[in-house]
C-alpha cells in the first residue's frame, strides 16, 4: 500500500492555490484538478489535494478543524528554504533549529495547516 494524497480542506481556494504554487512552488496537475479540488505534486511521495471545504460533505462526525494537519517536507536545505519561504511571506511559526532527527522548521498555511521543514541527520552506521 501506497500513500497516495493527502487532502487538505481550506476555505478559499484561489488563496490556497497562490499560496501553495507561489510561496512554495509546487505545480499543479491540472488533469487532476477542478473548481473544487486542486492536485498538487511535490518532488517525491504523495500528491496534495486541496479541497474547497464548502463543496464537500464529510460524513457526519469525520469533518475535522481546517489546519488540523501538518505537511511535512523533506529538504536538501532547511535554511535556505526558510530564506526562501520568508521572502515570499509564508507564515514561519519557528526557526531552523537542530532536532535530535536532524534540522526542522514549522510554518502555517494560510488555512492553519502546519507545514514542517526537515532534512534528516546521517544514520550512524
Amino acid at each position: 500500500m501506497n500513500l497516495g494524497f493527502v487532502i487538505l480542506y481550506v476555505r478559499d481556494m484561489d488563496k490556497a492555490k497562490t499560496f501553495y504554487t507561489d510561496a512554495l512552488g509546487l505545480p499543479v496537475l491540472e488533469a487532476l484538478s477542478g473548481p473544487t479540488f486542486i492536485a498538487l505534486r511535490p518532488d517525491g511521495g504523495a500528491l496534495i489535494g486541496l479541497q474547497d471545504k464548502a463543496a464537500e460533505r464529510l460524513p457526519p462526525r469525520q469533518e475535522g478543524q481546517p489546519g488540523s494537519v501538518e505537511v511535512s517536507f523533506e529538504v536538501d536545505d532547511v535554511d535556505g528554504t526558510w530564506r526562501r519561504w520568508k521572502e515570499k511571506g509564508v507564515e514561519l511559526v519557528t526557526e531552523p533549529m537542530d532536532r535530535p532527527f536532524g534540522r526542522y522548521f514549522m510554518a502555517k498555511d494560510p488555512d492553519g495547516h502546519y507545514l514542517s521543514v526537515y532534512r534528516l541527520k546521517p544514520a550512524d552506521n
